[in-house]
């Protein structure tokens, strides 16, 4: 028995003489544009200097009109759940500036 599952071995080694071949093509891609700023309001300063990094001023004006309180859940969600490096004392100004320009947009 040992020597059958020795010569299978042996047998699949043979099959693999030599690696694949694969070949690596160098490749970059272009981000689009996100040429939309944020609108003034109060609060935008704490925007620009905790949600930018990794949220597009387009991105978040695109958020579905919530609450104030549905806000401070997600700010909060933002910093517990995803570690987001948003200062603690920045959390209302940020919530006070998505709520002022929810109400602002026009409604669709």
């Amino acid at each position: 028995m040992r020597a059958a599952a020795a010569a299978l071995a042996l047998l699949a080694l043979a099959a693999c003489d030599s690696a694949p071949k694969v070949a690596f093509a160098d490749a970059s891609i272009t981000l689009p544009d996100d040429p939309l700023d944020l609108p003034e309001g109060p609060g935008r300063d704490a925007v620009l200097e905790n949600c930018t990094a990794c949220h597009s001023p387009s991105t978040m004006l695109q958020q579905p009109k919530v609450s104030r309180e549905k806000w401070e859940s997600i700010v909060g969600k933002m910093r517990t759940l995803y570690k987001a490096p948003v200062d603690e004392a920045a959390v209302p100004a940020i919530v006070d500036y998505m709520v002022h320009v929810q109400e602002a947009r026009p409604a669709s």
